[in-house]
């Protein structure tokens, strides 16, 4: 539970007042955090209310009711941030709007924290109804995964830099998965004829977004970027997009050729890195790309 121990004794930065539309207040409503204990986990329930899932011992439940008690106001402060950065810096929501509102608007926050020294947290996402809780909880829907900061709403080049860290992070973990959970004849197929080509284009993202990073401010909303620059940032923005597009496909054929020969344990982890991917892909496209056409086309809706 250090996350959450954490997150309330962190001095967090003032949540900005932002009107949410009826998608996101239901979503608000029905927001569940998640956080490890030791051995299991806890689910904090919008009623402020926890759910056990998996062991917890005896101390760790006296601290979660002593935590609810006295931190109320934390916990429905780090919820209004969290949707605040999810509408601002994802396109989580919006991607994924058929199975959360599917769900009844249930979502499922789980807080990882990256290390001991930062203020960063990793957040995946999932959605489930209501009533599989916490019996059916094996069965959530898996649907993304952002980085919260409780320290700096802004992100940098629109947090290109966690989309550069994440996608090299996941070829790690998949080349991993794929040796643990893949036989040998099966696993050399793999390497060589779809997984050379994700690391390829891995690479390509990496090195295309250093142009980004080494040539433009990282505030790419400032009045001091000219329109000039923005159109070519935009430019290579949408690029990394293409090469985004290119790593999907290629993850679509790993995923439909562990499917014919049965490597279900193996294709889960594929399943949900091209599930990262498409998010990608979409807050490029809207959030990015898109705002800052509107800007270059001085379109003011």
């Amino acid at each position: 539970m250090k996350s959450l121990e954490k997150i309330i004794a962190f001095e967090m930065i003032k949540v900005p007042d932002f009107t949410m539309d009826h998608f996101q207040a239901e979503i608000r409503d029905n927001l569940h955090l998640e956080f490890f204990f030791e051995k299991g986990r806890v689910i904090i329930t919008p009623e402020l209310d926890y759910m056990i899932i998996g062991d917890a011992t005896d101390q760790e439940i006296h601290d979660i009711s002593n935590i609810l008690a006295a931190h109320s106001g934390v916990i429905e402060k780090i919820k209004s941030y969290l949707m605040y950065n999810l509408s601002l810096y994802s396109a989580l929501l919006e991607t994924n709007s058929y199975y959360i509102t599917l769900n009844n608007h249930l979502l499922i926050s789980r807080f990882l924290m990256l290390d001991d020294e930062s203020h960063h947290f990793e957040i995946k996402l999932y959605t489930i109804n209501r009533v599989e809780l916490p019996g059916n909880y094996k069965d959530k829907i898996y649907l993304g995964r952002d980085l919260l900061s409780l320290r700096r709403i802004h992100r940098d080049y629109f947090g290109l830099k966690f989309i550069h860290d994440s996608l090299n992070e996941q070829i790690k973990k998949l080349k991993g998965r794929i040796a643990e959970f893949v036989p040998g004849t099966d696993r050399f197929e793999l390497e060589q004829e779809y997984l050379s080509d994700v690391e390829s284009l891995v690479k390509e993202f990496s090195e295309s977004s250093q142009k980004i990073l080494s040539q433009f401010p990282a505030d790419l909303t400032s009045a001091d970027v000219e329109t000039e620059a923005l159109v070519k940032v935009n430019r290579y923005f949408r690029d990394l997009k293409h090469i985004l597009i290119e790593v999907e496909g290629a993850l679509s054929e790993i995923e439909t050729r562990m499917f014919q020969k049965d490597l279900n344990r193996a294709v889960r982890y594929v399943t949900k890195f091209k599930k990262d991917i498409t998010n990608d892909i979409n807050y490029i496209m809207f959030k990015i790309n898109g705002r800052i056409s509107d800007y270059v086309n001085d379109i003011h809706i």
